[in-house]
Protein backbone atom coordinates (compact mmCIF):
# COMPACT_ATOMS: atom_id res chain seq x y z
CA UNK A 1 0.00 0.00 0.00
CA UNK A 2 2.80 2.39 0.92
CA UNK A 3 4.48 1.64 -2.39
CA UNK A 4 1.26 2.43 -4.22
CA UNK A 5 0.87 5.77 -2.44
CA UNK A 6 4.53 6.60 -3.09
CA UNK A 7 4.16 5.76 -6.79
CA UNK A 8 1.08 7.95 -7.10
CA UNK A 9 2.84 10.74 -5.25
CA UNK A 10 5.64 10.63 -7.81
CA UNK A 11 3.01 10.63 -10.57
CA UNK A 12 1.47 13.79 -9.07
CA UNK A 13 4.87 15.48 -9.12
CA UNK A 14 5.55 14.61 -12.75
CA UNK A 15 2.01 15.54 -13.79
CA UNK A 16 2.68 18.99 -12.38
CA UNK A 17 6.19 19.23 -13.83
CA UNK A 18 5.03 18.16 -17.29
CA UNK A 19 2.65 21.12 -17.52
CA UNK A 20 5.29 23.69 -16.59
CA UNK A 21 7.41 25.07 -19.45
CA UNK A 22 11.17 25.23 -19.04
CA UNK A 23 11.15 28.92 -20.06
CA UNK A 24 8.45 31.44 -20.92
CA UNK A 25 7.36 31.06 -24.53
CA UNK A 26 9.10 33.78 -26.57
CA UNK A 27 7.26 36.63 -28.26
CA UNK A 28 8.21 38.84 -31.20
CA UNK A 29 8.32 42.45 -30.04
CA UNK A 30 7.69 45.25 -32.56
CA UNK A 31 8.48 48.73 -31.25
CA UNK A 32 8.04 51.98 -33.18
CA UNK A 33 9.32 55.43 -32.20
CA UNK A 34 7.87 58.52 -33.85
CA UNK A 35 9.07 62.13 -33.75
CA UNK A 36 7.22 65.30 -34.73
CA UNK A 37 9.56 65.96 -37.66
CA UNK A 38 8.67 62.63 -39.28
CA UNK A 39 11.63 60.62 -38.00
CA UNK A 40 10.59 57.01 -37.52
CA UNK A 41 12.54 54.21 -35.85
CA UNK A 42 11.26 50.67 -36.13
CA UNK A 43 12.66 47.86 -33.97
CA UNK A 44 11.89 44.14 -34.08
CA UNK A 45 13.14 41.95 -31.23
CA UNK A 46 13.40 38.19 -31.70
CA UNK A 47 14.52 35.54 -29.22
CA UNK A 48 16.79 33.03 -31.06
CA UNK A 49 14.75 30.26 -29.42
CA UNK A 50 12.05 31.19 -31.94
CA UNK A 51 14.05 29.42 -34.64
CA UNK A 52 13.90 26.08 -32.82
CA UNK A 53 11.24 23.40 -33.49
CA UNK A 54 9.95 23.78 -29.90
CA UNK A 55 10.84 27.25 -28.51
CA UNK A 56 9.03 26.40 -25.28
CA UNK A 57 11.77 24.00 -24.15
CA UNK A 58 14.74 25.36 -26.09
CA UNK A 59 17.48 26.86 -23.87
CA UNK A 60 18.29 30.55 -24.00
CA UNK A 61 21.31 31.73 -25.91
CA UNK A 62 23.23 33.52 -23.15
CA UNK A 63 25.85 36.23 -23.33
CA UNK A 64 28.44 33.63 -22.32
CA UNK A 65 27.31 31.36 -25.17
CA UNK A 66 27.52 34.25 -27.63
CA UNK A 67 31.11 34.87 -26.60
CA UNK A 68 32.17 31.44 -27.89
CA UNK A 69 29.88 31.43 -30.95
CA UNK A 70 31.88 31.66 -34.20
CA UNK A 71 31.36 34.79 -36.31
CA UNK A 72 29.97 32.68 -39.13
CA UNK A 73 27.28 31.25 -36.86
CA UNK A 74 26.45 34.71 -35.54
CA UNK A 75 25.87 35.95 -39.08
CA UNK A 76 23.68 32.92 -39.74
CA UNK A 77 21.52 33.86 -36.75
CA UNK A 78 21.14 37.40 -38.07
CA UNK A 79 20.07 36.03 -41.46
CA UNK A 80 17.52 33.78 -39.72
CA UNK A 81 16.17 36.79 -37.83
CA UNK A 82 15.82 38.81 -41.04
CA UNK A 83 13.93 36.01 -42.79
CA UNK A 84 11.82 35.25 -39.73
CA UNK A 85 10.71 38.87 -39.29
CA UNK A 86 9.57 39.04 -42.91
CA UNK A 87 7.54 35.88 -42.41
CA UNK A 88 5.72 36.85 -39.21
CA UNK A 89 5.20 40.65 -39.25
CA UNK A 90 3.91 43.16 -41.80
CA UNK A 91 4.04 46.93 -41.34
CA UNK A 92 1.02 48.88 -42.61
CA UNK A 93 0.82 52.62 -43.28
CA UNK A 94 -2.30 54.66 -44.08
CA UNK A 95 -2.67 55.69 -46.88
CA UNK A 96 -1.49 52.33 -48.18
CA UNK A 97 2.14 52.33 -49.26
CA UNK A 98 4.54 49.43 -49.55
CA UNK A 99 6.88 49.24 -46.58
CA UNK A 100 10.00 47.09 -46.70
CA UNK A 101 11.99 47.75 -43.52
CA UNK A 102 15.75 47.43 -43.96
CA UNK A 103 16.56 46.23 -40.47
CA UNK A 104 20.11 46.17 -39.15
CA UNK A 105 20.46 43.27 -36.72
CA UNK A 106 22.48 43.29 -33.50
CA UNK A 107 22.76 41.06 -30.43
CA UNK A 108 21.25 42.77 -27.38
CA UNK A 109 19.56 42.02 -24.10
CA UNK A 110 15.77 42.35 -23.82
CA UNK A 111 14.28 45.72 -24.83
CA UNK A 112 17.45 46.69 -26.70
CA UNK A 113 19.47 46.90 -23.48
CA UNK A 114 23.22 46.19 -23.66
CA UNK A 115 24.44 42.71 -22.77
CA UNK A 116 26.36 42.78 -19.49
CA UNK A 117 26.29 39.62 -17.39
CA UNK A 118 27.35 36.19 -18.70
CA UNK A 119 23.88 34.78 -17.94
CA UNK A 120 21.97 37.53 -19.78
CA UNK A 121 19.62 36.00 -22.41
CA UNK A 122 20.56 37.19 -25.89
CA UNK A 123 17.99 38.75 -28.22
CA UNK A 124 18.32 39.70 -31.88
CA UNK A 125 17.19 43.29 -32.35
CA UNK A 126 16.66 44.70 -35.83
CA UNK A 127 16.61 48.51 -36.16
CA UNK A 128 15.51 50.69 -39.08
CA UNK A 129 15.75 54.48 -38.90
CA UNK A 130 13.94 56.34 -41.65
CA UNK A 131 11.43 59.08 -42.46
CA UNK A 132 7.70 58.53 -42.68
CA UNK A 133 6.46 58.87 -46.26
CA UNK A 134 4.84 62.26 -46.86
CA UNK A 135 1.11 62.20 -46.08
CA UNK A 136 1.25 59.19 -43.74
CA UNK A 137 -1.68 59.35 -41.35
CA UNK A 138 -1.79 55.96 -39.65
CA UNK A 139 0.49 53.12 -38.57
CA UNK A 140 -0.33 49.53 -37.64
CA UNK A 141 1.08 46.03 -37.97
CA UNK A 142 -0.19 42.57 -38.87
CA UNK A 143 0.84 39.33 -37.20
CA UNK A 144 1.00 37.16 -40.30
CA UNK A 145 -0.76 33.76 -40.33
CA UNK A 146 2.54 31.97 -41.04
CA UNK A 147 3.77 32.85 -37.56
CA UNK A 148 3.39 30.57 -34.55
CA UNK A 149 4.23 33.00 -31.72
CA UNK A 150 2.46 36.07 -30.40
CA UNK A 151 3.58 39.54 -31.49
CA UNK A 152 3.87 42.43 -29.04
CA UNK A 153 2.92 45.86 -30.41
CA UNK A 154 4.53 48.84 -28.62
CA UNK A 155 4.70 52.48 -29.68
CA UNK A 156 6.54 55.57 -28.45
CA UNK A 157 5.68 59.05 -29.72
CA UNK A 158 7.49 62.31 -29.00
CA UNK A 159 9.57 60.60 -26.32
CA UNK A 160 6.60 59.15 -24.42
CA UNK A 161 5.29 55.59 -24.48
CA UNK A 162 1.80 55.19 -25.87
CA UNK A 163 -0.04 53.64 -22.92
CA UNK A 164 -1.95 51.11 -24.98
CA UNK A 165 -0.13 48.08 -26.34
CA UNK A 166 -1.37 44.81 -27.80
CA UNK A 167 -0.60 41.11 -27.89
CA UNK A 168 -1.41 39.84 -31.36
CA UNK A 169 -1.85 36.21 -32.35
CA UNK A 170 -1.10 34.97 -35.89
CA UNK A 171 -3.62 36.45 -38.32
CA UNK A 172 -4.53 39.45 -36.13
CA UNK A 173 -4.10 43.15 -36.92
CA UNK A 174 -3.21 45.84 -34.38
CA UNK A 175 -5.09 49.05 -33.71
CA UNK A 176 -4.12 51.99 -35.94
CA UNK A 177 -1.96 54.67 -34.34
CA UNK A 178 -3.00 58.10 -35.65
CA UNK A 179 0.19 59.83 -36.78
CA UNK A 180 -1.29 63.32 -36.33
CA UNK A 181 -2.36 62.97 -32.70
CA UNK A 182 -0.23 59.90 -31.81
CA UNK A 183 -3.23 58.26 -30.19
CA UNK A 184 -5.08 55.04 -31.10
CA UNK A 185 -7.93 55.59 -33.54
CA UNK A 186 -10.10 53.09 -31.70
CA UNK A 187 -10.82 52.63 -28.02
CA UNK A 188 -9.21 49.81 -26.09
CA UNK A 189 -11.47 46.84 -25.29
CA UNK A 190 -13.06 46.72 -21.86
CA UNK A 191 -10.87 45.02 -19.23
CA UNK A 192 -11.61 41.43 -18.22
CA UNK A 193 -13.33 41.47 -14.81
CA UNK A 194 -15.19 38.96 -12.66
CA UNK A 195 -18.49 40.47 -13.81
CA UNK A 196 -17.57 40.28 -17.50
CA UNK A 197 -16.62 36.62 -17.13
CA UNK A 198 -20.07 35.91 -15.67
CA UNK A 199 -21.64 37.92 -18.49
CA UNK A 200 -19.52 37.34 -21.65
CA UNK A 201 -21.52 39.91 -23.57
CA UNK A 202 -20.35 42.65 -21.23
CA UNK A 203 -16.76 42.27 -22.42
CA UNK A 204 -17.40 41.75 -26.11
CA UNK A 205 -14.23 42.34 -28.07
CA UNK A 206 -12.12 42.39 -24.91
CA UNK A 207 -9.80 39.54 -25.81
CA UNK A 208 -6.70 41.70 -26.12
CA UNK A 209 -3.94 39.61 -24.58
CA UNK A 210 -6.25 36.57 -24.34
CA UNK A 211 -5.70 33.19 -25.99
CA UNK A 212 -8.52 32.78 -28.51
CA UNK A 213 -8.10 29.00 -28.67
CA UNK A 214 -8.27 28.16 -24.98
CA UNK A 215 -9.92 31.27 -23.51
CA UNK A 216 -7.14 31.89 -21.02
CA UNK A 217 -4.56 34.63 -20.66
CA UNK A 218 -1.34 33.84 -22.47
CA UNK A 219 0.57 33.61 -19.18
CA UNK A 220 -1.84 31.27 -17.43
CA UNK A 221 -2.64 28.53 -19.90
CA UNK A 222 -0.92 25.81 -17.83
CA UNK A 223 -2.75 26.34 -14.54
CA UNK A 224 -6.08 24.67 -15.28
CA UNK A 225 -4.73 21.35 -16.60
CA UNK A 226 -2.26 21.27 -13.71
CA UNK A 227 -5.01 21.63 -11.11
CA UNK A 228 -7.19 19.00 -12.80
CA UNK A 229 -4.33 16.49 -12.98
CA UNK A 230 -3.28 17.00 -9.38
CA UNK A 231 -6.85 16.92 -8.02
CA UNK A 232 -7.62 13.70 -9.88
CA UNK A 233 -4.54 11.89 -8.60
CA UNK A 234 -5.06 13.09 -5.02
CA UNK A 235 -8.60 11.66 -5.14
CA UNK A 236 -7.21 8.29 -6.24
CA UNK A 237 -4.72 8.30 -3.35
CA UNK A 238 -7.48 9.12 -0.87
CA UNK A 239 -9.69 6.33 -2.25
CA UNK A 240 -6.89 3.75 -1.97
CA UNK A 241 -6.26 4.74 1.64
CA UNK A 242 -9.90 4.12 2.54
CA UNK A 243 -10.13 0.84 0.59
CA UNK A 244 -10.33 -2.11 3.03
CA UNK A 245 -7.61 -4.73 2.80
CA UNK A 246 -8.63 -8.05 1.20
Amino acid sequence: MKNTVFTLGVAVFWAFAATCPAHPLPDVAVRAHFEQNGDWTLQVEIDPRSFQPDPNVAPYLTNADLGVTPAEQQEKLKTQAREYAQKVVEVVLDPAVEVKPELTWEFTAAENAPLKLPEDPVMLTGTWRTKLPAGSKGYSIKALPAGTLSVLYHNTALGKKVERYQILFPGETSYVLDLQTFTPRTKAPLPITEESVKDPGAASGSLEGMCEMCGTCSTGGYMLPTLIAVAGLVMVVAWLRRKPKA
